[in-house]
């Protein structure tokens, strides 16, 4: 592979294009099965978190999902989800993590997303995202009498954890950051929109929706995708229907081919064999779930493209700003190649802790909930933030 193509595959930001590797797809480690017998029929919020609530804050109204919160004394694990997601991405992964360690887990639905509602969905900016987040801290914990809070982000949630531990640190106790680095992200942006305009615009069923979504390789895990891309859609009424096919040629008013329409270059698999055996769910398209109980249409909660405006300033001096909190932190990524200069430099000089997490997407703690579980209860259990449920439990080492 040359160099130049391995410096495409490595961008952040959008998720690479489908693929043959991107199939390789089940939480439990199951084999790749005919798209016919997978099942894609969404799963609730409460399979994984006990409770589901609404704060109000000056006339915004935000959405949390929580684990565990009977034990109000447990270290807190406060998730904040990347763009396009919602608070639901960290169902699975909150279900692992409590097995192993003493914690309590809250997954947020950021402002324009999910089922949060606010007074001005259309400003993202990387200010406004960072004071609502502390807004809610300060609601839910008094700053002098409260657990230990290990905030944890992924991609734009990821950069709006680093803004929040610096703007607010006597909150934050310890820092996560997962799959997100301000020299590839920036990168990654100009083909942003060329990613953005290749998806459906609209979806039949739900199951349509997680089908697409596995197919395309941009969750990898067919468990957490029945949980969390139902807090990426909304259902549409007839003239909303209307307005977007009369914009959709067609071709695309129906799910495309797995495979972007614009000029990204498609992974390779690391298993030659595998990429010789392709098998028909390679190849196929999509098929249309029909639900006799389901004639709602959908589509996607949030239209990312409409926020390009904010990006740059969610990843702009983001490597400075994470090496310049002064809590204990923690880099997960999917690729070692993802680092920039001054975090190969940071992480030389021991500043904070990195882990890869490998044959992962983008979404790396949706395609392996249990192996990031294991890396952040490690990380926690060595920093004396938290208990191991099981006192054998020593956990992974930090490394690549």
């Amino acid at each position: 592979m040359s160099n130049l193509r391995k410096q495409i595959l490595s961008k952040t930001l959008p998720p690479i294009g489908p693929s043959s590797s991107s199939k390789k797809l089940s939480s439990d480690n199951q084999k790749k099965s005919p798209s016919s017998t997978r099942n894609y029929t969404p799963i609730e919020w409460n399979t994984y978190f006990d409770d589901k609530r609404y704060i109000t804050i000056d006339k915004n109204t935000f959405c949390l999902y929580s684990r565990n919160t009977n034990d109000s004394s447990s270290p807190i694990l406060f998730f904040l989800h990347g763009g396009g997601f919602s608070g639901l991405s960290w169902a699975v992964l909150s279900k692992a993590v409590t097995n192993l360690v003493r914690c309590q887990c809250i997954a947020i639905d950021i402002r324009g997303h999910g089922e949060t509602r606010t007074t001005d969905e259309s400003d993202l900016s990387i200010e406004v995202l960072t004071n609502d987040i502390c807004q809610i801290l300060h609601y839910l914990y008094n700053e002098d009498n409260k657990p230990p809070i290990f905030l944890i982000g992924h991609s734009m949630g990821g950069a709006l954890a680093v803004h929040v531990a610096k703007e607010y640190p006597s909150m934050i106790n310890a820092l996560c950051v997962i799959d997100v680095v301000e020299g590839s992200a920036l990168e990654s942006l100009s083909s942003m929109q060329c990613f953005l305009s290749s998806r459906p615009k609209q979806f039949s069923t739900q199951q349509q929706a997680i089908e697409y979504m596995i197919r395309s390789g941009q969750v990898r895990n067919v468990e957490s995708a029945r949980i969390s891309i139902v807090g990426q859609i909304q259902p549409i009424n007839t003239a909303k229907i209307n307005e977007i096919e009369s914009s959709t040629t067609a071709s695309n008013a129906s799910l495309p081919p797995v495979s972007h329409q614009c000029n990204t270059v498609q992974e390779e698999d690391e298993d030659s064999e595998e990429n010789e055996q392709k098998s028909s769910v390679d190849i196929q398209q999509p098929s249309p779930t029909v639900d006799s109980n389901d004639t709602k249409k959908y589509t996607w909660r949030i239209d990312l493209a409409k926020t390009e405006q904010f990006w740059k300033g969610w990843f702009s001096g983001l490597s400075n700003l994470f090496l310049s909190c002064e809590c204990p932190k923690l880099l997960l990524l999917a690729g070692v190649d993802r680092l920039d200069r001054d975090l190969t430099v940071g992480q030389m000089q021991g500043k904070f802790q990195m882990h890869v997490v490998p044959k992962s997407g983008h979404a790396v703690h949706e395609d392996a909930p249990e192996q990031v579980a294991d890396c952040i209860a490690s990380f926690l259990v060595r920093h004396k933030l938290v208990q191991a449920i099981d006192e054998s439990f020593h956990g992974t080492l930090p490394g690549c």
